[in-house]
C-alpha cells in the first residue's frame, strides 16, 4: 500500500515488476489502482499500490519437503551457470541426479508459471545439471575437516541414512555408515529399476558423499545397538528401510513360479539373471507393481498384466508411470484380486481371481473393495510377481527398540528419538514405504536432532518434523511427468521461463532494493520487513 498523495499513478512499479519477473502480457503482481472520491466538496483522484505479498520464499521452495531452493538454481541455469546451480542443490542434498529422475516434483505443482501456461520443468533441469557434470567429468569432492570429537553411526545406506551422513559430515562430525548389503544405496540401488534410475548415477552421488569423508562399511548388519554405542559412537541413526514383502495370504503362495516383486527387482539390480515365462501377472497397484511389470517386459515376458483390486482412481502408483506402462503393452485388470494359486505338477499354472466392487471409504481415504459373489475367473500364467506392500523386517532390527502397532520403529515425531538414549530413527523404518524425497527429509531432520543432542541443546524447539513427512507422503500419489532429457540449449530456454519468484526476498536479505522500490520516482514503496510492503514517503528496508 502507498500513501495516496505520494503515488503519481505512473505505473513504473508495475512495469519494473513485470520485467524483473519475466511476466508475459496479462499477469501483474504489484498493481496500481486509482481511487476517485469526494473530499470537502471536491473530487480528488489518488492512487494506491497493492501489496504483492511476494517478499517470501518462492512457492517452489516452500513446496519442497526438503526445502530445496529451486528458484535459485533455476535462475543460475538460465544464465548458463550450471556448476553454480548444482552447488546450490548440493547445499541441501547430494542427490541431484537421483531426484532429477524419481522425485514426485511438488515444486512443479506449486510453480507460479503454471498459472500463466505450464510449470517450469524443474525436475528435468535438476537431472540436466547432474548429467551435464557427469558428462564433463565430475571433480572429486574436497574432504571435510573433522572438527567434532563425537562419532556418529548410521545404520542403513538408503536416502535417509546417506542424507543424515551428508549433513553431519559437513558439520565436522566423524560419520560411519553400516550397510548390511554388498553395496550401498538401499532402495535407490536395489528397489528402483535401471531404466528409471541408472546405477552409475547412484554410484556417483554416493561416491561424492564418501569423498567428503563419510565411511561406508558394507556387508555389516548391526543387531546390537549397545555394542555400537560401546565402540565410542555418541549417537546412532537407524535408517534400515522397509524391505520385507507382504504376503497375499492365499493358498499356494509358496508355489514355484511365485516371486515377490521387490525381491525380483533386487535380484535384477544385483546383476542376477532372472528367467521369466511368456505370461506374467503382477498383483498390486503401487509403484513397485508398475516397475516390476515394465521390467518383466524388458526381461523377456510376452504378456504382462497387473491385477489390482481397486479402480484406476485409487491406484497409488504414479499416473504417468501407469500410462507409460500401458503404452509399453502392460494390461491392467482393475477391480480384481487373486484368491487361489493354481498349479500343475507342483508348479504355478495360473491364478483364480474374483471381481471386486468398491464400498465405503477406509482409513486410507480410498473405497474398500469387497468380492462380488459368483464372479470367480481363472488366469493362465507362467509367473506371478507379488507387490501388495512392504513392511519393516523386525528380525533385521537391533533389539530393544520400541515399535508401533504397524511394526515400524516408534519415535518422537518432533525429534526422531527412540526409546534408547542417543538412538534416533527415520526413513521407511519409521514411516513405512515412502518416496525418496520423504526419506531425505527424515535424514536431514535426524541430522539436526543429532547435532543438537551432541551439543546438549533443545531438540524440540521450533520444529515440526511430522508435518514435513506428512507433506512428502501426500504428494506420493500425485500425477508425475517423466523427466524429459534436455540438452544445454533447451535447459537454458526452459530455465528462462522461471518468473524469478524468489528474487525479491533474496535482494532484501542482502540489504538491496527491489525493482519496484528502485523504479518508484516518489519513493512511495518501502518494506517494513521482508514480509510486508507498506506505505511511507521514504525508501526504507
Amino acid at each position: 500500500m502507498t500513501i495516496a498523495e505520494n503515488c503519481h499513478g505512473c505505473f513504473a512499479c508495475e512495469v519494473a515488476c513485470k520485467q524483473e519477473h519475466n511476466l508475459p502480457v496479462g499477469p501483474r503482481w504489484i498493481r496500481v489502482y486509482p481511487d476517485l472520491r469526494e473530499v470537502g466538496g471536491q473530487w480528488r483522484l489518488n492512487y494506491f499500490v497493492t501489496d504483492c505479498g511476494r517478499a517470501i520464499p518462492a512457492p517452489c521452495q516452500l513446496a519442497c519437503p526438503a526445502g530445496l531452493n529451486a528458484w535459485h538454481y533455476v535462475n543460475l541455469a538460465s544464465q548458463g551457470k550450471f556448476k553454480e546451480a548444482l552447488e546450490v542443490i548440493r547445499e541441501t542434498t547430494p542427490f541431484a541426479g537421483v531426484l532429477g529422475r524419481v522425485c514426485t516434483r511438488p515444486c512443479e505443482l506449486e510453480c507460479e508459471r503454471g498459472k500463466v501456461d505450464v510449470p517450469v520443468t524443474i525436475r528435468a533441469l535438476k537431472r540436466f545439471l547432474a548429467d551435464h557434470e557427469m558428462q564433463a567429468g565430475r571433480e572429486k569432492a574436497t574432504p571435510v575437516k573433522q572438527t567434532r570429537d563425537s562419532k556418529v553411526a548410521i545404520i542403513g545406506s538408503g536416502p535417509a541414512g546417506l542424507s543424515c551422513a551428508y549433513d553431519l559430515i559437513r558439520q565436522g562430525y566423524p560419520v560411519t555408515v553400516f550397510e548390511a548389503e554388498a553395496k550401498p544405496g538401499g532402495q535407490l540401488r536395489y528397489g528402483i529399476p535401471e531404466n528409471r534410475l541408472p546405477k552409475e548415477i547412484v554410484d556417483s552421488e554416493i561416491g561424492y558423499i564418501e569423498e567428503l569423508g563419510v565411511e561406508i562399511k558394507t556387508n555389516t548388519p548391526i543387531k546390537d545397538l549397545t555394542n555400537v554405542l560401546s565402540q565410542g559412537y555418541k549417537a546412532v541413526f537407524l535408517a534400515a528401510g522397509a524391505h520385507l514383502s507382504q504376503k497375499m495370504g492365499i493358498p499356494g503362495e509358496e508355489t514355484e513360479g511365485v516371486m515377490y516383486a521387490l525381491e525380483f527387482l533386487k535380484r535384477l539390480n544385483s546383476g542376477e539373471k532372472v528367467a521369466l515365462g511368456e505370461k506374467v501377472a503382477i498383483i498390486g497397484g503401487g509403484n513397485t507393481a508398475v516397475d516390476a511389470a515394465r521390467v518383466a517386459l524388458r526381461t523377456g515376458a510376452k504378456e504382462v498384466s497387473i491385477i489390482y483390486r481397486r479402480s484406476r482412481d485409487e491406484m497409488p502408483a504414479m499416473a504417468a508411470e501407469v500410462e507409460e506402462a500401458e503404452r509399453e503393452g502392460v494390461i491392467i485388470d482393475f477391480l480384481a484380486t487373486p484368491i487361489k494359486i493354481l498349479t500343475k505338477d507342483s508348479r504355478l499354472s495360473g491364478i483364480q481371481c474374483v471381481r471386486m466392487e468398491l464400498g465405503d471409504y477406509d482409513a486410507t481415504g480410498r473405497r474398500s473393495p469387497t468380492p462380488v459373489k459368483g464372479s470367480e475367473f481363472n488366469v493362465d500364467i507362467d509367473n506371478l510377481l507379488v507387490a501388495v506392500g512392504e513392511s519393516v523386517d523386525r528380525a533385521m532390527l537391533p533389539e530393544g527398540l520400541e515399535s508401533t502397532e504397524w511394526g515400524t520403529v516408534h519415535v518422537n515425531t518432533n525429534t526422531l528419538e527412540t526409546n534408547t538414549a542417543g538412538v534416533f530413527a527415520g526413513g521407511d523404518v519409521v514411516t513405512g514405504p515412502r518416496d525418496v524425497i520423504g526419506a531425505i527429509v527424515t535424514g536431514k531432520e535426524a541430522a539436526i536432532s543429532i547435532d543438537r543432542y551432541l551439543k546438549g541443546e533443545d531438540l524440540r524447539e521450533g520444529r515440526s518434523i511430522a508435518a514435513k513427512v506428512l507433506h512428502a507422503a501426500t504428494i506420493r500419489d500425485g500425477t508425475r511427468v517423466v523427466a524429459p532429457i534436455i540438452d544445454e540449449k533447451k535447459a537454458i530456454a526452459e530455465a528462462r521461463r522461471c518468473l524469478n519468484c524468489g528474487v525479491c526476498l533474496e535482494m532484501l536479505k542482502k540489504g538491496l532494493q527491489t525493482a519496484c522500490v528502485n523504479a518508484c520516482p516518489s519513493h512511495s514503496i518501502y518494506y517494513r520487513d521482508i514480509w510486508e510492503i507498506t506505505s511511507k514517503t521514504e525508501p526504507h528496508l
